[in-house]
């Protein structure tokens, strides 16, 4: 993959491009195919269009232009789609007595880029407390929505270690996110689902008032959901580099000294210089030159580079053992392994099916599984080296 095309990409993919750098990498010459497939794969098309048309727009080829255009008025339309199932939903959960945020999707979008047809999405994410999730699943399904795994007791034993479940309605193609948790189980994580409640902010969407994060809470999330995910997309890097931009009156001093009660420092850190490094965002120099010392954070931050710069999935094993490093601690290392070992998946189920009265068998068996598993894996590798 040409480093030029991702090198326009960068200067596109933001809320205030530079456009003389558009120009002069558009003047050098750019595989256009190339550029898209990449802003594809990244999920930053709305941006790239944005900046093209400000900055170079007829240097655009028509068969580009005609591309971004297509891919936009779907995009707009989508985004209202769900924008007013979130309001919709939102009035039935109130009359209901379910206190629920959301903090990702259009109202991350409208928080950050001051527009929600800007970035990109997929579906919706909302949480609640808890205690309220039996009541929440039960509205979702009320309302048209069917979980992933329909079995409640099947969901709770084999996927309540990801702190959320997927519901779909397939008629209007919609997709909720149900959380009770911000992170899943053994994870070093900066926030703590329960305190959030007490301080929620508010975002304007459509003329409504809709509960997400508070700014400072935002912060903390964004840099540990794009730590945890490897930062694999430029997508959640352009979400925290334009938090950055739009809160200037943020304390990074302070953010940094929470995120280390938490144990979570160098999420923050790496989310702050890859944001600096590859989308100008205005962080504090001193703290990105900090973090730009430690051998650890500047390893993570080349390797989350390369790693942008593949469309290749990459196996899931290597991105895990990769953010084991993103850590302060040692001890916060090693949950995330006992966790991998210890916790059954639905992938133990399909592969042996049991009734529910056996179920407890899967922590017996689910460390051999994965053994076999990385196994494998290796001996492919091996085979492959010798074909």
């Amino acid at each position: 993959m040409s480093g030029q095309e991702f090198q326009l990409l960068l200067c596109c993919a933001r809320s205030q491009p530079d456009v003389g750098s558009i120009r002069n990498l558009i003047h050098k010459g750019i595989d256009w195919d190339k550029l898209l497939a990449l802003a594809e794969h990244h999920g930053v098309q709305p941006m790239l269009r944005q900046s093209l048309k400000s900055a170079s727009w007829d240097s655009v080829p028509q068969r580009t232009q005609h591309g971004l255009e297509q891919f936009y008025r779907s995009h707009v339309q989508r985004t209202l789609s769900i924008a007013g199932e979130l309001l919709r939903l939102l009035c039935v959960f109130r009359q209901n007595c379910i206190q629920i945020a959301t903090f990702k999707g259009v109202v991350l979008a409208e928080a950050v880029y001051g527009n929600m047809c800007l970035r990109e999405l997929s579906d919706l994410d909302i949480i609640v407390r808890e205690r309220d999730l039996p009541r929440a699943e039960d509205i979702l399904t009320a309302q048209g929505y069917r979980a992933d795994i329909p079995d409640r007791d099947l969901r709770s034993a084999f996927l309540s270690y990801q702190g959320q479940y997927a519901f779909r309605n397939k008629q209007t193609g919609m997709s909720v996110d149900l959380h009770w948790s911000l992170s899943g189980k053994g994870e070093a994580f900066p926030l703590r689902s329960k305190e959030i409640w007490s301080s929620l902010g508010h975002v304007m969407l459509c003329g409504r008032m809709v509960p997400t994060l508070v700014h400072d809470d935002l912060a903390l999330y964004l840099a540990a959901h794009g730590t945890k995910e490897g930062w694999r997309y430029l997508k959640w890097v352009c979400d925290f580099a334009e938090f950055v931009r739009k809160y200037r009156n943020i304390s990074w001093e302070t953010m940094l000294d929470r995120a280390k009660q938490f144990h979570s420092s160098r999420s923050l850190q790496l989310a702050m210089v890859l944001a600096s490094r590859l989308l100008d965002a205005p962080a504090p120099v001193k703290l990105i030159d900090k973090a730009w010392d430690n051998s650890a954070i500047r390893a993570l931050a080349n390797e989350a580079h390369a790693r942008m710069l593949r469309t290749d999935p990459e196996r899931e094993l290597r991105v895990f053992i990769s953010g084991l490093s993103t850590h302060d601690r040692l001890r916060h290392r090693l949950w995330p392994v006992a966790t991998l070992l210890t916790t059954r998946t639905v992938g133990d189920y399909q592969l042996m099916p049991l009734p529910k009265s056996l179920w407890g068998i899967y922590y017996v068996t689910r460390p051999f599984r994965l053994v076999a598993k990385a196994a494998e894996l290796i001996f492919r590798r091996y085979f492959r080296s010798f074909a």
